[in-house]
């Protein structure tokens, strides 16, 4: 109550102390009766300040009250529409995070029979641009036995470099290596492997082209050492000057084929005469394929 008074008195004060500042605006029509009117004004301005100050804090309370709510519905909706776009874990709630061992598996990196055998992926290692859990599988582990115990020479010796490869990673500081031994879903290897990392909302890593399809579908993470590779190739520019060595024809007669230090393939025209010389050439255009770069030149 006493409050409510107070607050009454302060309004009909400034109510009065504006009257009383703007009534000095009124010219002496009225001669020395003007005084008396200005006094008038002042104390009819505060009768009024006072006797409006409870419809007047009503209005300020039920304004405020409305501004915030309506304020704090607005953020608190346009938060729950943020949430809902998040992609929603693997994970089940309530259930225990994966492990291996003692180790908690969040993202872990997966390795394909591809990227092992390839062996790039030991390089990369090497530079720190991974590091962290990487996971091999067990039945990734059996295909790779697999391609080691093949006749054909070629592909028994890339699998026995795949161990190597395993092996050399074990040994790097930053990595840790680790054989996921559980039974997984899936009739091929690539059902298996596609299965686990959406399981434990993992990345796989994988040189094949087709996997890497059928994971961005599936909306898995790949890291594709291919398109890491392409990605860190130097660009040539059109009009650019190179010198290659001409190694073998192109699928047309004319064309002369010729590599660049980082594998890039160069299709010279015109060049099909030069096969074993190294020649100048000028770039022409480059193109961007799913197996890589190509440079067109004459």
């Amino acid at each position: 109550m006493h409050l409510r008074l107070t607050l009454r008195l302060i309004w009909a004060f400034l109510c009065a102390t504006f009257a009383a500042i703007y009534s000095n605006l009124i010219p002496p029509i009225f001669g020395e009766n003007s005084f008396i009117l200005r006094v008038l004004l002042t104390v009819a301005a505060a009768l009024i300040g006072y006797g409006l100050f409870p419809p007047i804090a009503s209005w300020v309370r039920v304004s405020s009250i409305t501004t915030f709510n309506f304020l704090v519905h607005r953020v608190s909706s346009e938060v729950s529409n943020q949430l809902i776009k998040f992609p929603k874990p693997n994970f089940q709630f309530g259930l225990p995070t994966p492990q291996v061992g003692s180790l908690a598996l969040t993202r872990p990196l997966i390795l394909d029979t591809s990227a092992i055998i390839d062996g790039r992926i030991l390089d990369i290692a090497k530079t720190g641009f991974i590091s962290g859990l990487i996971l091999v599988p067990k039945f990734i582990l059996t295909e790779l036995q697999q391609v080691s115990d093949s006749s054909d020479d070629l592909k028994r010796q890339r699998g026995r470099r795949g161990f190597e490869v395993v092996e050399e990673l074990k040994k790097m500081k930053g990595l840790r290596i680790e054989v996921w031994d559980k039974d997984q879903s899936g009739k091929l290897v690539d059902d298996k492997l596609l299965n686990l990392a959406k399981s434990l909302h993992g990345r796989i890593i994988t040189t094949d082209y087709n996997l890497n399809r059928v994971a961005s579908v599936s909306n898995i993470a790949v890291l594709n050492v291919n398109d890491l590779a392409n990605a860190v190739k130097t660009i040539s520019i059109p009009g650019e000057k190179l010198q290659i060595k001409i190694m073998h024809l192109g699928k047309d007669k004319s064309q002369g084929i010729g590599y660049l230090p980082d594998g890039t393939m160069i299709v010279v025209s015109d060049a099909a005469e030069k096969i074993g010389q190294t020649i100048k050439i000028e770039v022409t255009k480059n193109i961007q394929t799913p197996a890589g770069r190509m440079i067109f030149a004459r």
